[in-house]
């Protein structure tokens, strides 16, 4: 359904994306994880046509990209861009911006009603929206791109501002709404991202560095928090296990998913030399995140 092909953009002989490749298809929600300033919203507005790439070339449906007029009109009534809160009309109601997206993209409003009942906003939606929190600014730009019910979504920061509860209720709504679409969603609540996104991508340097597949099956492994130190020593001790990882100097992730089950419990005891407390699971988007990036959440 979309395609990035060779997509390459530089700003000031900054390289932002290089010959960036990727292939979607609907029923898929993509979540992307890097820094501000990797590359995450250049990508999205390629995507969008709001930036052109300085090489390469973006597709839909397999034939159709941005090359002449048509084609353009075309592919933006199939894709919608998550409105920022800057762009909100203060002296609108929510419900009329609502019915602003669904004339635009959808050609109805009938449906609006339902999502005003999904997200829980009957008792402000009528308001101007300068009467609005930040929290209720958020949930109405989300409200906007479920009116919209295009076939492409692209979602940048989309939990921005959100309470627990209502980042709970977003998640339940993305979940729902992939069935029949395509949609990426740029966060920075990255455990977030594990409970709804079909597969998370790392943007580094241009490129992506790593594919983490949520539908796959994916590799075990005994975390357990280590000082520096300690795992200077472990080394020195120890032949660790191939394929571990000791990421953002604090969290040793060791493979385990092919060992015996005596060679588990052996690993886990030495382990409680170090640290009493340890899980065992995949790898979450947080610990790729801070593998990649070198940081700590």
């Amino acid at each position: 359904m979309l395609k990035l092909s060779n997509v390459s953009i530089a700003y000031n002989d900054k390289v932002v994306l290089d010959s960036l490749d990727l292939t979607a298809d609907k029923g898929e929600i993509i979540g992307v994880a890097a820094p501000n300033g990797t590359g995450k919203t250049t990508m999205f507005n390629v995507m969008a046509n709001f930036v052109k790439p300085d090489s390469g070339h973006v597709f839909f449906d397999g034939k159709y990209t941005y090359r002449n007029e048509k084609e353009e009109l075309h592919i933006h009534r199939m894709l919608a861009t998550f409105p920022e809160q800057k762009d909100l009309f203060e002296e609108l109601s929510g419900v009329n911006h609502m019915k602003l997206y669904a004339n635009m993209w959808k050609g109805s409003t009938k449906h609006v009603p339902t999502i005003i009942e999904r997200l829980h906003m009957g008792h402000y939606v009528k308001r101007k929206v300068q009467t609005y929190s930040l929290g209720m600014r958020q949930r109405l730009c989300f409200a906007m791109m479920m009116a919209a019910d295009t076939p492409i979504m692209l979602m940048d920061e989309v939990m921005n501002g959100l309470d627990v509860e209502n980042v709970a209720l977003i998640s339940e709504c993305l979940m729902e709404m992939k069935q029949d679409k395509l949609i990426f969603v740029a966060s920075h609540l990255l455990a977030n991202l594990d409970l709804y996104a079909d597969r998370v991508l790392f943007l580094k340097d241009g490129k992506f560095v790593h594919e983490q597949k949520f539908t796959a099956e994916n590799e075990t492994f005994l975390k357990v928090e280590v000082s520096v130190e300690q795992y200077e020593l472990l080394q020195a001790v120890r032949d660790l296990p191939p394929g571990h990882m000791y990421i953002a100097n604090y969290l040793l992730c060791i493979p385990i998913g092919g060992m015996s089950e005596s060679e588990q419990i052996k690993w886990m005891g030495r382990m409680l030399n170090y640290n009493k407390e340890m899980t065992i699971g995949p790898m979450g988007t947080v610990e790729f995140y801070e593998k990649y990036y070198a940081k700590s959440i």
